[in-house]
């Protein structure tokens, strides 16, 4: 019984990794570059400094996560989307 359990979890890991969008392919649904996704989080926050960006997938499309900090050390997050450079949320 252990063994089946064990079986049916390596293979939802498998069927959940097969769904998800590897790194290589997020990079290729971007049309806009990082650096123009930290431009446009930061004009958004005007006197903050970006300090980790990372690209992830947010309700089925490709986002740049930006996060910024401010002089008062507040922190904010910005989600601008990789292929129109909208910007989609900010938290």
């Amino acid at each position: 019984m252990r063994y089946i359990l064990i079986a049916v979890v390596f293979a939802a890991g498998l069927i959940g990794n097969a769904w998800a969008l590897s790194e290589k392919d997020k990079a290729l649904e971007a049309t806009i570059s990082m650096e123009q996704a930290i431009q446009i989080a930061t004009a958004s926050q005007p006197g903050s400094k970006p300090y980790e960006v990372e690209m992830e997938t947010e309700n089925g499309r490709v986002t740049y996560r930006v996060q910024l900090t401010d002089a008062d050390k507040k922190k904010y997050k910005v989600y601008v989307d990789a292929q129109d450079g909208k910007i989609v949320q900010k938290k």
